[in-house]
Formats: structure tokens, C-alpha cells, sequence
């Protein structure tokens, strides 16, 4: 049995910043969701999650000096209210993408100023690369915790409670004085199946169900699970700062652990749609056949939003039968992040080593097996020609893809691309390090202005998804579940309706 344990821990996810006309996607935080859900193993009961963009959701308001952005989430003051409420003995915060930096800094801002005694933790993404400079620069942000933070966040959390030696926790950033202190993260866990479940039962699913605005907004009856059952992977390319984090191999839980934890799911909460979030969800064949027969009973409507390789397996009759497997589970879409349309650069620059004849064959077999295809693409990268470009507008457009998105380079901390722009000096003017989208030029183009370059992105993103619409039947049905939503002038979705 386990022992109850006094500590009282608060967890926050801040709120969005994003484009005006996007589509303001929100889900479960399953960073914090795991994290609470180690905590609980290990007997601490007093823990409260705060989401403030999903709590605040309708809460919109501009960003300062840019009309073209938004914040949207709780204000400070009303998590700073929640949290007092709660009363914490220790604060986590979120900071898992760059795009999210800006508010997590502001938060802890309001919380260090109406709570000074609570230490704050940070933890993510981007603060894991931006350790140090954040340390110095940031006062209310009293430690971090780098890398995988399942285990590390419960290991600080025990020896800061018990007055132990907290220094000594694997992956914690702290300052003494004006010193900076940085241990070794902890190992990658191997075993995710040892893990618990994230704990979903500490958010209001119903309030994420109401919104209806998971990863993929495609959805029919808004009550989507989303999971993710794998970590790490084994390709390099040079913009992704998520390998780096997870690491490069691939570590995932087994097929009934990923049955289980699907079925509570429906039981617990009555999902009837999952999007299934993995970096790479089908890199083993066997594994994804086994967790398709073993949800095949579960009637739920599945997509795959965050892409899959488009060269796995490396057999097509191989990878036709996985197809099917998905569709006959209830798949209806899957992803691809393709990227470039330029075999060279794909290759040579970016590191994606993906042959792009494979991208038309994977588009061909999912039709065949009955899926939808989502295309992804990305222009603006450094040092990237006109000619190069040209290539990927060609590519895309002779791509039989079901819908896609074409966003801009961003150049994340610790990514090779941040090397590359950083030594060439190629951060836009207005680049904020803590406010990055990939609705904005981040990258100085070479040979054509900003404003072109926006404007050539925004162009095809629309002419491509308005052609896509009446590719087939499905895809009739798919931008009709579009219609009540505001997706005019989302880079992702954006599309001209055409009737029929």
C-alpha cells in the first residue's frame, strides 16, 4: 500500500499564443498528465492541474505590439487565484513548445510575486535547451527539470519535501547565488509500460469534449482521446528539437499496455473518436497490427495527426496490410510529414533521408486501403532557393493528399537549423526567441522578400486544399466537419468552399 504523502503540488499548462484567424486547437496536457500521474503512484494526493487555455478557452485577447496574434487561455491573475486557493507547496510549469514560453514566463511571474516562498519548476521542450540563459535571465523560475521529467519532477518533489539533498536530482538546473548548477538528466525509461496512465482524471475531459478542438479538429463527435504510446526517434532531421528531448531510440509500450490503456479510455470516459499523437506510431509493423485487432471492438473513429514515416515498412504488400489493419480498426486519416519536395535538400539538408517516389506509393496504398491522407510540407528554411521551393509546390501539388498543411521554418533551440541561422544571421528582426510560430517568417529568406514568402505559403495552403475538398466522397464529409468551425484563413485549413 502507499503511503499518503502531505505535499501539495500544483501543475500548470499556460495559456496559446497564436494566429489571429487560427484554429484554437486545445487537448489534454499529457506532459503533466504523466508526470501527476507518477506523483500519484508514489502517494502524493494533493495535486491540482491547471490547463489555462482550455479552462479559459473563450477567454481572447490581442498580443501586444501584434495585431496579428492572439492569446487565449485564463489571465494571470485567474491562475494565480486558482493556484492561491489550492495553496502549493511546490509549483510546475509547462514549457514544452516555443510558442508557449511567453505565457509560462508571465505566469510564473504573477505566481512568484503573490506566492515568493512556493518554489517554481519549469520544465519542457524548450526550457531543457534553453536551461542556462533562462536561469540567468528569469528570476521567478527557481529550477528546471531537463529531459524526460516522468520520474526526475516525483524525485525532486521527495527530496525537496523531506528537506533532503534536491541537488542531487537527476536533470535539475538551479542557481546558487550567481553560479548556475546543471546535473545530467536522467536515463531515457526504457520500460514505458511501467509507467501509469497519464492522469486524465485530474482535467475535465467534459470541458475538452465540449470544445471539440483536439490536434486534429476534424472530429465528428468531439469526445477524442488522445494518446501517446511511443517516444524517440531514430531520424535526425535538422529542425526537430522533440528527437533530441525523447532521444533517438525508438521506446514503446507493448501492444496490451496500449490496448489497456485505450479501453479505459472508453470505459472511464466514453471516448468515441482517439487521435493517436506518436512521433512514429508505426514504426513496428507487428506492434500495430496487434493494437488493431485488439481495438477492432471498440468502434472508434481514429486518425494519426502527427505523421507518420512515409517509407515504413519498407515492403509495400507489408505496408498495404497495415494500412488495412488501421482502417478496419476505425482509422479514417492518417499523416505524413513529407517536408520538401526537393530530393536533395530532403536528404542533404534537412537529414529526412526519405525517398520521395515512397511518399506517392504510401499516398496510393492508403487510398487503396480506404484512409484519408494528410500532407505536410515546409518552406522558408535557411539558405533554401527559389528553385528549391518551385520543387516543393510541384511535388505538393501532383501529391494525391486528402488535405495538407505548408507552414514556415522555425528555428527551434538546440536544432541544427538554430546553429545554421544563428551563424549566418539570419533570425528575422522582430525573431522572439520565447514567441516562435509557424505562422510567422522566422528565417530571413535568400532571394525573396518576407511578405513573399508569407504570402506564397498562405496562397498554397488555400489553393491546395480547396482543389483537395472534392477529391473524393470522403473528403466531401471530412471539410463539411470544418463548416462550424472558425478554420478562414488557418494556415492549416484554409480553403475556399466551393458547393456543391
Amino acid at each position: 500500500m502507499v503511503n499518503r504523502k502531505k505535499t501539495r503540488i500544483a501543475l500548470i499548462s499556460p495559456q496559446v499564443i497564436g494566429a489571429r484567424k487560427q484554429v484554437r486547437r486545445v487537448q489534454p496536457p499529457l506532459g503533466i498528465a504523466c508526470i501527476a500521474a507518477v506523483l500519484e503512484s508514489r502517494g502524493y494526493d494533493s495535486i491540482c492541474i491547471v490547463d489555462a487555455a482550455a479552462e479559459g478557452y473563450n477567454n481572447i485577447v490581442p498580443v501586444e505590439k501584434d495585431h496579428t496574434l492572439i492569446r487565449f487561455g485564463l489571465s494571470d491573475e485567474a491562475v494565480v487565484e486558482k493556484i492561491n486557493k489550492f495553496k502549493p507547496d511546490i509549483i510546475g510549469i509547462s514549457s514544452l513548445f516555443s510558442s508557449q514560453v511567453d505565457c509560462s514566463f508571465s505566469i510564473a511571474r504573477s505566481l512568484k510575486k503573490a506566492l515568493p516562498e512556493i518554489p517554481v519548476v519549469f520544465g519542457g521542450i524548450h526550457v531543457s535547451n534553453m536551461c542556462e540563459n533562462i536561469m540567468r535571465q528569469e528570476e521567478a523560475v527557481d529550477f528546471i527539470i531537463i529531459g524526460e521529467g516522468d520520474n526526475s519532477f516525483a524525485d525532486f518533489v521527495e527530496k525537496f519535501s523531506n528537506k533532503e539533498d534536491y541537488e542531487k536530482t537527476p536533470g535539475l538546473v538551479w542557481r546558487n547565488g550567481s553560479k548556475i548548477h546543471k546535473n545530467p538528466q536522467s536515463p531515457l525509461i526504457q520500460n514505458l509500460d511501467k509507467l501509469p496512465f497519464p492522469a486524465w482524471h485530474l482535467m475535465d475531459m467534459e470541458n475538452y469534449f465540449a470544445i471539440g478542438m483536439p490536434h486534429n479538429p476534424f472530429v465528428k463527435s468531439g469526445r477524442v482521446g488522445c494518446i501517446m504510446t511511443s517516444r524517440g526517434c531514430p531520424q535526425k532531421c535538422y529542425f526537430c528539437s522533440s528527437a533530441d528531448y525523447f532521444g533517438h531510440s525508438f521506446r514503446a509500450m507493448s501492444s496490451s499496455r496500449t490496448i489497456e490503456m485505450i479501453s479505459y479510455l472508453v470505459n472511464k470516459f466514453g471516448i468515441k473518436e482517439l487521435q493517436i499523437i506518436d512521433d512514429n506510431f508505426t514504426i513496428n509493423f507487428k506492434r500495430v497490427i496487434d493494437i488493431c485487432k485488439g481495438i477492432e471492438n471498440l468502434n472508434l473513429r481514429i486518425t494519426l495527426p502527427n505523421a507518420i514515416r512515409a517509407d515504413i515498412p519498407l515492403n509495400h504488400e507489408k505496408r498495404l496490410i497495415m494500412f488495412q489493419a488501421l482502417r478496419e480498426a476505425g482509422c479514417e486519416q492518417i499523416s505524413m510529414s513529407i517536408e520538401h519536395g526537393d530530393q536533395d535538400f530532403l536528404n542533404n539538408v534537412i537529414g529526412k533521408n526519405l525517398n520521395l517516389n515512397e511518399v506517392i506509393i504510401t499516398c496510393d496504398l492508403a487510398h487503396k486501403a480506404g484512409l484519408l491522407i494528410h500532407a505536410n510540407f515546409i518552406m522558408g528554411f535557411p539558405l533554401e532557393r527559389a528553385v528549391e521551393r518551385q520543387h516543393t509546390m510541384e511535388f505538393a501539388k501532383k501529391l494525391d493528399a486528402d488535405s495538407f498543411s505548408i507552414s514556415l521554418a522555425t528555428p527551434l533551440p538546440g536544432t541544427s537549423m538554430w546553429n545554421i541561422v544563428e551563424q549566418n544571421n539570419l533570425f528575422m528582426e522582430n525573431f522572439n526567441i520565447n514567441r516562435m510560430l509557424y505562422s510567422q517568417v522566422s528565417i530571413k529568406p535568400e532571394d525573396i522578400s518576407p511578405d513573399e514568402l508569407y504570402q506564397l505559403v498562405e496562397s498554397l495552403n488555400h489553393e491546395l486544399n480547396t482543389a483537395a475538398q472534392f477529391k473524393r466522397p470522403r473528403t466531401v464529409e471530412k471539410y463539411k466537419l470544418l463548416k462550424r468551425k472558425a478554420s478562414e484563413g488557418d494556415r492549416k485549413y484554409s480553403h475556399e468552399v466551393i458547393e456543391e
